[in-house]
């Protein structure tokens, strides 16, 4: 069989020390002129080679053990984006023998400093441009001696936590081992995940190594058998879709907000066609097809019914996805696996490594949208609050707090605070956090997120659904945020498109009121916490606006003066954008045949406008936008949108 020698290679591991040195002496031992790593530098692909990859690893330990030599065993953070050089980083650090720290670089720097002090690191592991104390550029530990290296056997994670306040999590080697283990079961499960026989697989590294969900299911899971990983320049919509059509990326794993983006506009595209109909139709077709056949089924969607629409998305070559770290909507899961993208929803925490997949084959079954059964040596058990918790080898050993370290006992179930049950046909389907839960007026438990996952609200910098006091009793409203300085005209609109959509939910699952706020929302990997928002609205941190429902007559008195606002805001910004007075410039001033813009220059104007708008302008050219009148009337219509 051909995933034998993959086997033996898992079995190789069982039965070592079950430490990160297992894992990469295995791989160094198997995988040398196969790519590591494939990154794009100025529109230039750049290979790497598992051989290289090693090099890197030892060169970077070598400088790193020589310069902190004799304190071997203390914290090393690292606070980089992914590349080929974390990956060096990762395995360096541990091979000198100290522990690496994978810092959150999402979170506010207060965060990160504040966690970076309570794991007394020695030092910071950067990318490049980065001079403060204890940091180090990755790039400049390099050193050609040979050493002897003495392994860490530890790593830390941080939770995305409230403001100083993040978790900082150990696993053991040990406990990652147990990790790349589970894919024993996934191998013998999921014949798709494998790709072919020659495990052609080239995976999309979008997803941040220092979050469980990359580390585990992106990074150890694919390097352990030596696949391809391929790093996008940027985590844009146009740099997603480039890396995975220029290096060919057949596995694709991310949050459910990249999922959800990627099928709304697919929607609204077919819409703007008069096609939707048709699409929601094949989609059908398609998911029936799969079931009954899933080979034929698949290949008639992705060469057949979808082709010119998978290349327009993320290209032809993804074929096998799975979504984490949230909830993604029925329909999302649906229209996904009947394009062919083949969508596997999988659940994990910080706190417990990545502990079920769905893995069918048939969409009839991925589409129930459930996190699939435990993986191999994980236990799932609800308790009488209806919480999951979980045992097993994989979670944690150990929290650092600011009293010091706690150790996990390992006969005890973790709590998750994940409210859940079990299908009838044995899969785990998540309802979300415990304290986000809402009583409904029928008694029923109400999650937030399956109300806002049924909502589409209009451009935002911030969306949910959440439990806040209203007229005396908790019920669900939605908060959306927008831009600083959005008109009456921008709130109301938005306002106004989330009620239009509330009116066509089930009552049980209708928000009570819509509030909007123009204060920053926090946020993490584009969800919304709750928890901390619900503080910093007791606080007046964030400020909420309770919107009534606006008529069409007061919509269009409004969009007159909020016109006006945002001609006089775009004048000024073509002003900034070209260094030239305001007071030559009219409302219909061509930016490139009047003022003399270039198109470098054009297209700077377009990121500046939808960054002071908190709109997202795009460059259409069968609606092009020259003048400042044409962009404060499309930022308007975004508004309405």
């Amino acid at each position: 069989m051909y995933l034998d020698k993959y086997y033996k290679q898992l079995d190789t591991l069982r039965e070592g020390k079950k430490c990160f040195c297992d894992i990469y002496e295995i791989m160094k031992s198997r995988f040398q002129s196969e790519i590591f790593g494939v990154e794009f530098f100025g529109g230039i692909e750049v290979k790497t080679t598992y051989a290289e990859f090693y090099e890197l690893c030892e060169s970077f330990a070598s400088a790193l053990k020589s310069r902190f030599c004799g304190k071997e065993g203390e914290v090393v953070a690292i606070r980089m984006d992914n590349s080929v050089m974390w990956c060096a980083a990762f395995f360096g650090t541990l091979m000198a023998g100290f522990k690496p720290f994978l810092v959150n670089t999402r979170l506010d720097e207060e965060s990160i400093e504040k966690a970076i002090n309570k794991a007394k690191a020695l030092c910071v592991i950067c990318d490049e441009g980065v001079e403060k104390e204890l940091y180090i550029p990755a790039k400049t530990l390099k050193s050609n001696k040979k050493a002897s290296f003495d392994w860490e056997n530890e790593i830390i994670l941080m939770t995305s936590g409230t403001t100083g306040d993040a978790k900082l999590v150990v696993y053991s080697g040990s406990a990652i081992c147990a990790q790349v283990l589970t894919t024993t079961g996934i191998l013998k499960e999921s014949k798709s995940i494998t790709q072919n026989k020659k495990l052609d697989i080239k995976l999309l590294a979008l997803l941040p190594f220092y979050h469980i969900f990359g580390l585990s299911a992106v990074f150890m899971w694919f390097i352990f058998f030596g696949r391809t990983l391929v790093f996008p320049t940027a985590l844009d919509a146009e740099a997603i879709r480039f890396a995975c059509k220029r290096g060919e990326v057949t596995h694709f794993f991310a949050i459910p907000a990249v999922w959800v983006l990627a099928v709304r506009g697919l929607l609204a595209e077919a819409k703007k066609q008069g096609k939707e109909d048709t699409l929601r139709k094949a989609v059908k077709l398609s998911n029936k097809l799969q079931n009954l056949c899933p080979k034929l089924g698949l290949f008639i969607a992705r060469k057949i019914l979808f082709k010119d629409i998978r290349e327009q998305i993320f290209g032809t070559t993804v074929s096998f996805c799975i979504s984490g770290g949230g909830f993604l909507n029925d329909e999302a899961v649906e229209i996904l696996n009947g394009i062919g993208y083949s969508m596997h929803v999988g659940y994990g925490m910080t706190e417990t490594g990545i502990t079920s997949v769905e893995l069918s084959e048939k969409p009839k079954v991925r589409n129930l949208n459930t996190v699939g059964k435990p993986l191999d040596g994980i236990e799932y058990i609800i308790n009488e609050d209806g919480v999951l918790c979980v045992k097993g080898d994989v979670l944690h050993c150990a929290i650092i707090t600011d009293e010091g370290r706690i150790e996990r006992n390992a006969d005890e179930y973790f709590v998750t605070q994940d409210s859940c049950t079990v299908t009838d046909c044995g899969r785990w389907k998540l309802f979300g956090r415990k304290d986000d839960i809402i009583i409904g007026e029928n008694g029923e438990n109400i999650s937030p997120d399956m109300i806002s996952l049924k909502l589409t609200p209009p451009y935002n910098l911030g969306f949910c659904v959440m439990g806040l006091e209203v007229q005396g009793d908790v019920c669900p409203v939605a908060v959306i945020g927008l831009a600083k300085g959005a008109t009456d005209f921008e709130k109301a609109s938005a306002a106004s498109a989330l009620y239009n959509q509330i009116d066509t939910l089930p009552l049980t699952l209708r928000p009570k009121a819509v509030y909007v706020t123009t204060d920053e929302i926090p946020q993490n990997l584009g969800k919304v916490k709750r928890s901390l928002l619900k503080k910093f609205i007791a606080s007046g941190e964030v400020k909420l606006e309770l919107m009534s429902r606006a008529s069409k007559d007061d919509l269009d008195k409004m969009f007159d003066e909020s016109f006006k606002q945002a001609l006089e805001k775009a004048i000024e910004i073509f002003a900034d954008v070209l260094s030239i007075d305001k007071e030559t410039i009219t409302p219909s001033s061509n930016f490139i045949y009047d003022l003399g813009g270039s198109s470098m220059a054009y297209y700077n104007l377009f990121s500046v406008m939808s960054a002071s708008f908190g709109v997202e302008l795009k460059i259409d050219s069968s609606n092009p936008l020259f003048t400042p009148a044409d962009f404060a009337s499309a930022v308007l219509k975004k508004a309405e949108d």
